[in-house]
């Protein structure tokens, strides 16, 4: 055979394996690409999705919690309201006795102001708003009590 004939087949063989991988490799990268793409897509829709999901959850949960608050607040001005009633009765009392300074009384019958009907207005006043802040503090515990249990409770 001759030498360039065969020189020539396999230069056009050659050349012909190099094109094809060339275009085989445009078109696998091209198909690849187009995989890469669309995945891409696919989770980018899975993600808005997710999120409009989570932020309904969310204004949900702050409705809730919104309404939890002012059921709060209206307790906590009921309490306020109350306390401030009980406060201006306590004004028609007498003032504490004045008693010298480190005087211990040592009979039972010298003890008076020890029941509510003797109480004198500054223990009373002083009582009044110790029980209001503990009804205020109550009523605040639950609250974040029933949130938590709302927050908790819901579907995930």
């Amino acid at each position: 055979m001759n030498p360039y004939f065969i020189a020539g087949a396999v230069i056009a063989v050659a050349v012909a394996g190099a094109g094809g991988y060339v275009k085989g490799s445009a078109a696998g990268k091209a198909e690849v690409q187009a995989q890469w793409d669309q995945e891409k897509a696919k989770l980018a829709e899975e993600y808005a999705k997710a999120q409009a999901a989570a932020r309904e959850k969310e204004q949900q949960l702050q409705a809730q919690a919104d309404k939890l608050r002012e059921e709060s607040y209206e307790q906590i001005k009921d309490i306020n309201a109350r306390s401030d009633r009980l406060i201006d009765s306590l004004r028609k009392r007498p003032e504490r006795p004045a008693t010298p300074a480190g005087a211990v009384s040592s009979t039972a019958s010298s003890c008076s102001g020890a029941s509510g009907a003797e109480l004198d207005r500054t223990n009373g006043e002083f009582l009044a708003r110790y029980a209001a802040d503990a009804a205020r503090l109550q009523s605040a515990l639950d609250t974040c009590i029933r949130q938590y249990e709302a927050v908790r409770n819901t579907p995930r």
